[in-house]
């Protein structure tokens, strides 16, 4: 009879080991599945947090990053075509009125010196003593002092297009010496292209950069460059000019009094003297940022 119960026992054993088995499966896939989604509730908890440390760190804007929003920005040459078509037609000549020509002689100067205009340098147009930018609709011009202050009348071409130009008398509304700036006023029956105006002050060492002016009497010249510094410290005729941008845009006699612009077509500084032993751009031309020609433009225009 024991031997019958031991068998029976065998026989029950023998039964439930598959049993066995499947349970141990089953108790398995159950930790398997609850490890797969633990780790992806941390992996979710963790791309969460990193989306709202970048919303955070960007809410002051009011911008919120996403992949798709990222990407590397560069200056193509269709930029750059752009921007000097938003100002081109905003950059004037300045010449001598016809009542003053001749009554001086306006050859280079020392080694640091202003870029006045040579008649040895080019046969062109002997008259022009460089460039203004229209900063105004009404017809206001901003250009360098040194340029004018001989000439209490000078005339102004504008250009409306490559072939249409129209010369303005041109009367000095105001100056400042300190910053060799002027501003002119001429009369027109219509609104002027005005330029748009930048924060110099945002404008940083390397920046890409683009001189517009009339070198030799060349109209509408451009020629593309960086700042080499943005708080140069120069002496030009016994004056001392702080924090004026430093660039290797090339500017030359004819081009002083026009526009410096970046790479949205807005004016950063006004062209004013380049640092060359032979009188001609050597790589070093210096620029009176746009803001400090500010007080002046809100005094001359606003009264």
């Amino acid at each position: 009879m024991a031997e019958g119960k031991l068998e029976k026992l065998r026989e029950t054993r023998k039964r439930s080991m598959p049993n066995l088995i499947i349970i141990a499966l089953v108790i398995g896939f159950i930790i398997l599945i609850v490890c797969q989604l633990t780790f992806f509730g941390f992996a979710i908890r963790e791309r969460t947090q990193t989306t709202s440390t970048v919303q955070g760190a960007t809410s002051s804007n009011n911008i919120a990053l996403t992949a798709s929003d990222i990407m590397l920005v560069s200056c193509s040459d269709d930029d750059l075509t752009d921007a000097v078509m938003a100002v081109k037609r905003a950059v004037v000549n300045i010449d001598i009125a016809p009542a003053d020509v001749g009554s001086a002689n306006r050859r280079g100067g020392p080694a640091l010196s202003f870029d006045m205009p040579s008649s040895a340098a080019l046969q062109t147009n002997e008259e022009t003593l460089g460039s203004g930018v229209i900063i105004d609709a009404r017809g206001y011009i901003l250009t360098c002092y040194h340029l004018i202050k001989d000439y209490p009348f000078v005339n102004v071409t504008v250009f409306s297009s490559s072939s249409v130009r129209q010369v303005y008398k041109a009367n000095v509304v105001d100056i400042d010496v300190t910053t060799d700036l002027a501003v002119l006023k001429i009369e027109s029956d219509r609104p002027l292209p005005a330029a748009k105006l930048a924060n110099s002050d945002l404008v940083k060492i390397t920046d890409t950069v683009l001189a517009i002016g009339s070198p030799f009497g060349f109209e509408h010249t451009v020629t593309e460059g960086i700042i080499s510094d943005n708080k140069r410290s120069v002496i030009i005729s016994d004056t001392v000019y702080k924090d004026i941008f430093q660039t290797d845009a090339a500017i030359n006699r004819g081009s002083a009094g026009g526009a410096l612009i970046n790479g949205v077509g807005e004016v950063v500084g006004v062209n004013t003297a380049i640092a060359s032993p032979s009188g001609y751009f050597s790589g070093v031309s210096f620029v009176i940022p746009i803001n400090k020609a500010r007080p002046l433009l809100l005094k001359a225009i606003d009264g």
